[in-house]
């Protein structure tokens, strides 16, 4: 009986030991960038706008400094560039893959997309991921809320892809006009 329990009973006890190793090594090496511009963000505002004053806009929540969301689901922060008058979004949505779309939408003065770039994409290699290439995201370019975003044609394999950039760059475009003076406040 004993040679039956040991074995089972050691893997166990080795499992629960490097797991708890593994969340004390998380625990120690994570580095929470919410809030912070990284070096791709900034990347993403120069390669949209060209070089710029930009800056995460925040508050002030339970003590702590927190990136302005508007309290929409999608988005992770507001870029301003406040001289220029330009705002980014950085915004995760979900394409084929949930949360697999992470981009900064650029919206220029006039209230139009300017660009879009790409800080990740969790979606399908040679497919879904298809939408983050220039010549896709350029038909983005001079877009407004007036603009019908829907009638761009949906990239042939990467339907959900496609679609989940459409409805990005429309929540983009909805929470630049509803929220404009706040952002260049």
């Amino acid at each position: 009986m004993k040679s039956k329990v040991m074995p089972p009973l050691v893997l166990t006890v080795i499992c629960i030991l490097v797991c708890g190793l593994l969340v004390i090594a998380h625990d120690a090496a994570h580095v929470d960038n919410k809030g912070v511009m990284t070096k791709e963000m900034k990347k993403g505002c120069v390669d949209i706008f060209g070089e710029g004053d930009y800056e995460m806009l925040t508050e002030k929540k339970d003590h702590s400094t927190e990136p302005v969301t508007f309290g929409e689901k999608h988005v992770d922060s507001v870029i301003a560039d406040k001289e220029n008058k330009n705002c980014l979004i950085e915004m995760t949505c979900d394409g084929y893959a949930k949360g697999g779309l992470h981009l900064l939408v650029g919206i220029d003065s006039d209230g139009k997309i300017a660009g879009l770039y790409f800080l990740s994409i969790g979606e399908t290699p040679g497919l879904g991921a298809k939408v983050a290439q220039k010549d896709y995201t350029d038909k983005f370019k001079g877009l407004g809320v007036e603009s019908d975003i829907e009638k761009i044609d949906t990239m042939t394999a990467a339907t959900y892809s496609s679609n989940g950039l459409k409805k990005a760059c429309e929540e983009a475009l909805d929470i630049y006009t509803v929220h404009k003076r706040e952002i260049f406040a």
